[in-house]
């Protein structure tokens, strides 16, 4: 799918490409008629700038002319310049004799000239120094009491708004007093309102209570009353069958033109027994369990009657208090009751049954999926936790073997220091991350990003190695990691790599002499004619036999040897590469 979608990008940006190709075509074949035409023209130029071009034996002469004039310029230059030095000369001698005119009292007379004119010089500048400090204190005094002014004025508003504010303060004190004291009281309302609703709620559940099991009771009669009426539709169904072969016998029966006092054979006695049988059996069926229910009904309907007599004998109102009640009013009442019940009965809606067990049968296959999907929930998030477990532990048990070589392996290149990785949150490492502090010696603890160029290479550079000694990678590629180290650290880098990390490739680009006189080849890149080139050596075949170097123009040349042939030979691991 991926790449699909990526072949789809390309063909859309192809696309694109061609309809900017198509734009550019006819503009660029314009151009190259543009081109053409001033090509032409230029070309019928060249013939005429030809003839412009050849010199003249007027334009010669000229030529001579001012050759020769150039060349009495020079001598009368030479000359002037002769008569300069002449008069220069003179000049510094009647300076001279100037000097030696006056004597040490001119020189003494002039000395303090000079030191006086350094010393009003001195004065002006610090009485312009003075003028514009004077000026910028002036500014300051302005810009003071400008400033007093707003502040006297903003103070003035804040004690108005102190006195609005404390008269505000007090007015919310009352009413937050006359609020506490409402809402002590709604809260004894409260209380007493909810012992009442706890009762009437405890009312509404027994009242839940005896509903449920009143609609479960007229579920099961519904359900009886369903099953009389599919046996009775069965029945029903076994008579038009049995009703359909008589005819059918009869048909028959006039087929073989019989008597009309013909007796019926034995196996026709037998249908008939049978067929009648079978009526009887589903009515006697249907008659016991019309009469189960109505046998249930009345032994129901009698314990109600002997319920009631008995709480009728129990609660038996006495006469004197009967007496308020009006009969007639009574009966109205009645009336009005079971006739607002045959109203109820009348639009009762008997399907409802139905559609609740419909309903029912939803929810019950609704339920089913929502267990069997959490149940699914359940088991991807046990999974996803053991697979974090498993990250954590995996992690922490590289961590703690990363740090301990760091430690080693800084103490090691920088012969004293020390370094630290800490987590930031400890309890879950891969949400903020891990911090990298630094004791170079002779130092006090530092985080990484505080540490100089030099440090901070050391610094990196051990934790590679300590990466490269947990997990090896075959091929590293280093650009001049030792351009900030001095002398000493950079022998000790180069003989680390040199010696300690023998199951992998390292290529350095280094322009220091003590790392690359210890690489296993040195590619040197030059440049000649605007072409750049390439030359591999083998430092320690090239120092016992100097052998011709290898120019070639290809890298991937420069990291493999060539056998007697001239075909390529693979480096073997451990070769340390140096550009």
């Amino acid at each position: 799918r991926t790449r699909r979608r990526g072949i789809k990008e390309e063909i859309r940006k192809m696309a694109k490409a061609a309809k900017s190709l198509e734009v550019s075509i006819p503009r660029l074949a314009l151009e190259i008629t543009g081109c053409d035409t001033t090509r032409e023209e230029l070309t019928k130029l060249i013939p005429e700038l030809r003839i412009q071009c050849e010199v003249s034996p007027e334009d010669s002469e000229k030529v001579a002319q001012l050759r020769d004039k150039v060349e009495q310029c020079k001598t009368d230059m030479a000359s002037c310049v002769a008569l300069a030095e002449k008069l220069e000369n003179d000049v510094s001698k009647l300076q001279k004799d100037i000097m030696d005119a006056g004597g040490a009292r001119l020189k003494k007379q002039k000395a303090k000239c000079e030191k006086l004119l350094s010393q009003l010089n001195d004065a002006e500048k610090s009485l312009n120094s003075s003028k514009v400090e004077i000026l910028s204190a002036d500014k300051a005094v302005v810009k003071a009491r400008k400033s007093r002014e707003t502040l006297t004025r903003q103070l003035d508003e804040c004690e108005a708004l102190v006195a609005e504010k404390t008269t505000e303060l007090e007015t919310l004190e009352t009413q937050a007093l006359a609020v506490v004291q409402a809402y002590d009281e709604v809260k004894e309302i409260e209380e007493t309102k909810r012992a009442a609703l706890e009762s009437t709620s405890k009312e509404a559940e027994d009242l839940k209570r005896s509903q449920s099991e009143i609609q479960f009771i007229e579920i099961d009669l519904v359900g009886q009353l369903e099953a009389l009426k599919k046996q009775i539709a069965e029945a029903g169904k076994k008579m038009s069958h049995w009703n359909k072969e008589i005819e059918r016998l009869h048909a028959k029966e006039e087929e073989y033109e019989l008597d009309d006092d013909f007796d019926c054979s034995p196996n026709e006695k037998d249908v008939a027994s049978e067929i009648g049988n079978d009526q009887d059996s589903d009515e006697a069926t249907l008659s016991k369990d019309v009469d189960m229910k109505d046998v249930d009904e009345d032994v129901s309907d009698e314990k109600h009657e002997e319920e009631d007599g008995k709480s009728s004998s129990k609660s038996a109102m006495p006469y004197s208090s009967l007496e308020k009640y009006d009969i007639e009013e009574l009966k109205e009442t009645i009336d009005t009751l079971q006739n607002e019940r045959s109203l109820l009965a009348k639009n009762a809606n008997m399907g409802a049954i139905a559609e609740y067990r419909k309903k029912e049968a939803d929810y019950l296959s609704r339920v089913a999926e929502l267990d069997q999907v959490t149940e699914e929930r359940n088991d991807a998030r046990k999974e996803h936790e053991e697979l974090r477990r498993q990250r954590l532990e995996m992690f922490m048990e590289g961590f703690g073997a990363i740090t301990l070589k760091l430690k080693e392996m800084y103490q090691m290149i920088t012969l004293g220091g020390d370094a630290e990785l800490e987590l930031v949150d400890s309890l879950d490492p891969f949400s903020e991350g891990i911090v990298f502090s630094v004791r170079p010696p002779k130092k006090s603890w530092k985080n990484i990003s505080n540490l100089s160029g030099g440090e901070k290479t050391l610094s990196s550079l051990s934790l590679v190695f300590a990466l490269h000694h947990y997990k090896p990678t075959p091929l590293y590629v280093m650009d001049e990691i030792d351009a900030a180290l001095d002398f000493k650290n950079v022998s000790i880098v180069a003989n680390y790599i040199k010696e300690r990390t023998k199951n992998a490739q390292f290529i350095i680009i280094s322009l220091r002499n003590n790392m690359f006189e210890l690489a296993d080849r040195l590619v040197g890149v030059y440049k000649v004619r605007n072409v750049t080139n390439t030359v591999a050596i083998n430092p320690k075949v090239f120092a016992q036999s100097a052998p011709p170097l290898v120019d070639t123009t290809n890298i991937s040349n420069d990291f493999a040897g060539q056998d007697k042939n001239g075909r390529l030979q693979n480096q073997s691991q451990g070769d340390l590469v140096v550009t």
